[in-house]
């Protein structure tokens, strides 16, 4: 089963969410709606942001870049659509390094380099990028979305 997801604060949402919000469809954010805009809000306007979208196949544990935000570092540094990524700063994707992805993501800020293990066509390479502040609107986006699925849960629940 592949799921769909947008990766705006570093772009690894799938494994290091954070601790108030899953970054996939099928958790609850544990905040109430007003608490969880605020924590939001707060929290990614501060966070440096690659500025990708992925897919990321739960069977293998494979994050695919599925689109490269334009103007994004992510551009920037030559990502492109169908890359696969390996590892973040020397840590692995994967279930196994769920703690340590979620650690090393913890303090990135706009300015900060990170470097990306990827594969495209075959060929493992190396990529880094600097961090940016995540653009307003992007994340409007982001928050928008989310707070639609706080909406609809509420709804379910009444």
């Amino acid at each position: 089963m592949i799921r769909k997801a947008t990766l705006l604060s570093l772009a690894l949402a799938l494994l290091v969410a954070a601790p108030a919000f899953s970054g996939g469809d099928h958790k609850k954010c544990s905040y109430n709606t007003q608490d969880c805009l605020n924590y939001m809000a707060t929290k990614f306007k501060s966070n440096g942001w690659v500025g990708v979208e992925i897919d990321m196949d739960e069977e293998s544990n494979t994050l695919t870049v599925t689109r490269v935000i334009p103007g994004s570092p992510a551009e920037a540094a030559g990502m492109e659509s169908g890359d696969k990524w390996l590892a973040v700063n020397g840590v692995r994707f994967s279930e196994d390094n769920e703690k340590a992805l979620k650690k090393a993501k913890k303090d990135w800020k706009p300015g900060q380099s990170v470097n990306y293990t990827i594969q495209r066509n075959g060929t493992d390479r190396e990529v880094t990028l600097t961090l940016a502040p995540m653009p307003a609107d992007v994340l409007a986006k982001w928050i928008g979305q989310h707070m639609l699925e706080h909406a609809s849960t509420d709804i379910a629940q009444k």
